[in-house]
């Protein structure tokens, strides 16, 4: 059957298809430094590599959520319509408009995982942790905090208010132990001293 002009059509718009680079999976191979990633990407079955990807974070002037990088990451690389070099190099939007859809036009996401290796998030409304058990967990009903070692350190004063406070057993105040302290008067009840 002789090829229609419908047929050339196809042809065509399935190479622009097939050039235009728009996003791929991809897994960091090496870490450069917060912003930048070495990944390796998968294009139609074939592997193939790309350095010094700029990292997409969770990041405004006033706020950021950090997620630590780490050589097996999974996620995404896309690739912007036109040049961006000048706006990543000094937040100046100069595009060169004769590239489009070029290589070198990426930028790495993180969290596009395989189904078999993504993990399971505990439930919440909004939950933050890392992956061996450290974990901030915000409900309707509360926060929690779990943790090995928690650290709270304020610039200023730092308050405790609620209608009841739990403390354990062998919670220490400057170094004393608190149910277990004698007083700087030699009592432990009334009068009260200072704790020594």
């Amino acid at each position: 059957m002789p090829r229609t002009a419908n047929d050339s059509l196809i042809d065509i718009l399935n190479g622009f298809s097939g050039s235009m680079l728009v996003e791929k999976p991809c897994k960091v191979v090496n870490v450069n430094s917060q912003y930048s990633v070495d990944v390796e990407y998968y294009d139609n079955n074939d592997i193939d590599y790309l350095y010094n990807v700029p990292v997409k974070h969770i990041q405004t002037q006033k706020a950021f959520v950090f997620m630590g990088l780490s050589v097996g990451d999974c996620g995404t690389v896309r690739f912007f319509d036109n040049d961006v070099t000048g706006y990543y190099s000094n937040s100046e939007y100069v595009s060169d408009e004769e590239r489009t859809h070029d290589i070198n036009d990426n930028l790495f996401s993180v969290g596009f995982y395989p189904s078999v290796n993504q993990y399971i998030f505990p439930a919440g409304d909004i939950v933050i942790g890392t992956t061996n058990g450290a974990i901030i967990n915000l409900t309707t009903n509360g926060i929690t905090i779990n943790g090995g070692d928690i650290t709270i350190t304020g610039s200023g004063s730092v308050s405790v208010n609620g209608s009841s406070v739990t403390i354990g057993s062998d919670t220490t105040i400057d170094g004393k132990k608190f149910l277990e302290h004698t007083h700087s008067n030699g009592n432990q009840g009334n009068p009260t001293g200072g704790v020594i």
